[in-house]
């Protein structure tokens, strides 16, 4: 999903972007983005024992462990 963040009374927000029309300085994340950001967050909620399951994609997670 395409998403938005965007700076609303002093608070970023994220937005879907297929359900809202861009505004001037609005940082738009592609589906690629959203997927590689989403990877990254369900794996470092499993290392800190947030989740029981990292609900990654193995494929990524194994490309950002080498760039590390």
């Amino acid at each position: 999903m395409a998403i938005r963040i965007r700076k609303v009374n002093g608070y970023t927000i994220a937005l879907c972007a297929a359900k809202t029309r861009p505004e001037y300085g609005d940082l738009y994340l592609d589906d690629n983005a959203h997927h590689a950001l989403s990877t990254k967050f369900g794996l470092d909620w499993y290392e800190e024992g947030r989740i029981a399951d990292p609900l990654a994609d193995e494929r990524l997670i194994s490309l950002m462990e080498k760039e590390v």
